[in-house]
């Protein structure tokens, strides 16, 4: 069975809690492609509307700065200026930077979910630790209250796995699933409590509460948005 981009041993799509881990003890496969392979990984790789994560490798005195992730074929690479051949150490997240882009898509999938109820979709999203956008089908989006107050509701946020065959259609209608590749069979859903449910491989905070204060505007078809 193949999972929505969980191969590779990406630890941050078990549960919403494998968001929030910053450090695990790894094993590595080698150095190809200008980084490292890995046992596992907390690290998101850039991709599905989000950067790539940073952070270092320590292993023993040694400190392997990460400067960014990406997926190879079906390996994920962490993207490295210094090899070595070293076979185990620390994988630490920059959390800072991380933490910011996992308010950033809540916030996208929010704001997502208001402009779909008034009939608007969301057909190419970009988050970053400070800025994000939504390009919608649509020119004037002139967003309703709710989406300038997401941070003030406190809505717990949960990740699980569904199975392609099982997907409710009309609790999925705000996103779109042909764009998922017809090999995955078992897919990645993330759902804000009594607002959204979207099929995401992304990182998430827990609560929308998290988000804390922010700007949005809407020029033309555009959503514009960032953290203070």
């Amino acid at each position: 069975m193949k999972l929505l981009l969980t191969d590779g041993g990406l630890l941050y799509l078990q549960g919403i809690e494998g968001s929030y881990v910053r450090e695990i003890d790894v094993d590595i496969i080698g150095y190809e492609s200008g980084g490292y392979v890995l046992d596992k990984t907390i690290m998101h790789y850039q991709g599905g509307g989000q950067p790539g994560d940073r952070g270092t490798i320590l292993a023993g005195n040694l400190t392997i700065p990460i400067y960014n992730v990406k997926k190879k074929g079906k390996k994920i690479v962490h993207l490295s200026e210094v090899e070595t051949d070293v076979k185990s150490g620390k994988l630490i997240l920059d959390w800072e930077r991380r933490y910011k882009i996992m308010k950033m898509h809540s916030l996208q999938h929010a704001l997502s979910a208001v402009i779909f109820k008034d009939g608007f979709s969301s057909l190419v999203t970009e988050v970053f630790p400070a800025y994000g956008y939504i390009e919608t089908d649509s020119d004037g989006i002139k967003l309703r209250r709710e989406g300038y107050s997401i941070n003030k509701i406190a809505r717990d946020i949960k990740r699980y796995n569904v199975s392609r065959e099982n997907l409710d259609q009309k609790l999925m209608a705000r996103c779109n699933l042909d764009r998922l590749p017809k090999s995955i069979d078992e897919v990645s859903v993330v759902e804000i409590a009594d607002m959204d449910t979207c099929a995401c491989a992304g990182t998430h905070v827990k609560n929308t509460s998290e988000i804390g204060n922010y700007w949005v505007r809407t020029p033309g078809k555009r959503v514009e948005f960032g953290l203070f």
